[in-house]
């Protein structure tokens, strides 16, 4: 995918948290949507380590969404049966 400035752009969606990283960036971007669908922006720049390549997001976004979800990052989610 290309971001909005043309650039190539990974993507990874976990649970409902939509990670951009844009080639050469050292930061992505976090969104609340779906990966072909609208998305509300979250946060901006947030650093991210290592090469960049679809597989390096995802263990950082997968990673990330988890502490986000269990309060280690924020607020916690709020589950219900």
């Amino acid at each position: 995918m290309q971001d909005l400035l043309g650039r190539q752009a990974w993507m990874f969606m976990y649970a409902h948290f939509v990670f951009t990283w844009a080639e050469g960036a050292v930061q992505v971007q976090v969104s609340h949507g779906t990966l072909s669908g609208p998305k509300m922006p979250l946060w901006q720049g947030i650093s991210i380590p290592g090469y960049w390549s679809g597989p390096a997001l995802a263990e950082f976004g997968q990673a990330w969404a988890l502490e986000q979800m269990s309060g280690r990052r924020g607020t916690p989610a709020i589950i219900t049966d």
